[in-house]
């Protein structure tokens, strides 16, 4: 049985990218042999689950530096002390035949490792458009993005913006769809809230500010002053607590406690897409977002932010731009509740036909 070493993004939380690295170890785990890198010492959402697929998790905790200075600064320390500890880790292991890692820019120092000690298969799976931010972040991650397309032998992406981020538009990539449970999400098994007056609408994705609740709390007031009665459910995970705080803030300051349902991460998600009429994702960016997947699997006629990448839609999103502000996105949500029905198809993103894909870049 092959050995494939798969590198998490972080820990094992609840998240996004964790969600699609346990796709695949729970589906593909009776072909290979799965073994975990993560980069906390804490015991998350999945930490538990992975272990019973018999694989092992090996911990290295971030680089903290001695000073703040380092800490913001120390990169080459940071790399060194990465490659140092995995370069460990793999020489006292059985040999792997793959290295699967989502660590974006940060790979580069994994990926050397991996290419040291003779990985054959060395995989960079981008998530995310990465947003380089300051001079120095740029000089770093066009050095980290030589270092990747130096030692990856494999360059995936979860899609066409994605891979151009971390990649650039002169190498050769490969686009592998984010999959959903087509065995959770069957439209024909849900009970929707079709006949009902009242507008559920629902957001999916972790509580932070790129994911920006806080828009759809705005677009949800604006409905309400039309005159319709209507919901919000925020479902999610918290990210980033001060955003969380500040979003609830924001929901008591106007008046909207009532109107707005907290659902945590690991609720029934199927279930309370299901009952919603419409789905909302306000993301300022986003490299990919099966969420909007789910929620056309399940039927919804969905509102996308021109940030979130047009390859999600299966036939029931509109995209609209953030600059344009909440009154024009309850005025298209408003303006859809006597729409036809959308013709969605999903079967792209199932993850029996993903899983093939998987199957075939390890082998």
């Amino acid at each position: 049985m092959k050995r494939v070493l798969m590198v998490s993004c972080g820990g094992l939380g609840n998240g996004g990218v964790q969600a699609i690295m346990m796709g695949i170890v729970r589906n593909l785990s009776n072909k290979y042999h799965f073994d975990m890198l993560v980069f906390t010492n804490e015991v998350r959402h999945y930490d538990n689950e992975f272990l019973s697929y018999g694989g092992k998790i090996f911990r290295i905790p971030l680089y903290s530096g001695c000073n703040w200075l380092m800490q913001k600064f120390g990169t080459l320390q940071k790399d060194n002390y990465t490659y140092r500890k995995l370069k460990k880790i793999l020489k006292q292991e059985t040999p792997y035949d793959i290295i699967h890692c989502n660590r974006e820019m940060d790979s580069a120092p994994i990926l050397k490792a991996a290419y040291d000690v003779g990985i054959p298969i060395r995989i960079c799976h981008t998530h995310i458009i990465n947003q380089e931010g300051s001079i120095l972040r740029k000089i770093l991650n066009k050095w980290n993005r030589k270092r990747i397309l130096r030692y990856a032998n494999r360059q995936i992406g979860c899609s066409e913006e994605a891979c151009l981020a971390l990649y650039g538009s002169n190498t050769h990539y490969s686009i592998i769809n984010n999959f959903y449970d087509d065995n959770k999400y069957k439209t024909s098994e849900m009970s929707r809230h079709a006949e009902s007056k009242e507008l559920i609408i629902s957001q999916l994705g972790a509580i932070s500010n790129i994911k920006n609740q806080i828009f759809s709390v705005k677009v949800l007031s604006e409905i309400l002053k039309k005159g319709f009665k209507a919901k919000l459910n925020i479902i999610g995970f918290v990210l980033e607590e001060s955003y969380e705080s500040k979003l609830a803030e924001y929901i008591e300051k106007n008046g909207l406690s009532e109107f707005v349902k907290w659902h945590p991460g690991d609720c029934d998600i199927p279930s309370v897409l299901a009952s919603s009429s419409f789905f909302i994702m306000p993301s300022l960016h986003e490299g990919f977002g099966i969420a909007l997947i789910e929620a056309q699997a399940v039927g919804l006629r969905c509102f996308a932010s021109t940030g979130v990448p047009s390859a999600t839609n299966c036939g029931g999103v509109i995209y609209l731009d953030l600059n344009k502000g909440p009154l024009y996105w309850a005025n298209c949500i408003v303006q859809s509740i006597e729409a036809n029905p959308c013709n969605i198809d999903t079967r792209v993103y199932k993850l029996s036909n993903v899983m093939q894909e998987y199957s075939l870049l390890y082998s």
